[in-house]
């Protein structure tokens, strides 16, 4: 099952695959909903590429494992059927998910974060996903740690 939520320039897909040891994993893709080479995408920092630099990601197509980010720059929050992307300052990026990619969240305790610096059509399935994933060059990825969330009030 994958969701796609809009989020001004940038859109959220979510899915449930194996990790490479077969597991279940929850994975999130933030990816632009349209071509970054734009001069107002720029000058509103939502860059994907700035986004990954700034978060400590990896390029996919480095050698060596996706590394988690750290707690203190950013983590995952389950609430009800939404995951928050969460940074010290309260919630980054938030998406509704189904009980079977809560389930894998909490299983692993983390989830793959991926960056995308090209648009990825809301309706992609996963196929589609598939494919726009093994474009290497252009993707980012983290391992994100799953954190209870405490608001203040």
């Amino acid at each position: 099952m994958t969701a796609t939520q809009p989020l001004a320039d940038l859109a959220l897909t979510t899915w449930s695959a194996p990790n490479p040891f077969g597991e279940p994993t929850a994975f999130v893709l933030a990816h632009p909903l349209a071509p970054q080479d734009r001069p107002e995408a720029e000058a509103e920092n939502v860059g994907v590429e700035s986004i990954a630099e700034r978060l400590g990601m990896k390029r996919l197509d480095a050698s060596g494992d996706i590394l988690p980010i750290g707690t203190d720059v950013l983590f995952a929050s389950l609430r009800a059927l939404k995951v928050e992307l969460c940074t010290p300052q309260g919630v980054w990026l938030e998406q509704s998910v189904s009980d079977e990619w809560t389930g894998h969240a909490v299983g692993r305790r983390y989830i793959v974060l991926a960056v995308g610096a090209q648009p990825l059509p809301l309706d992609a399935d996963a196929h589609a996903i598939s494919a726009y994933l093994r474009q290497a060059d252009g993707i980012h990825a983290a391992l994100v740690k799953i954190r209870v969330r405490f608001e203040q009030s």
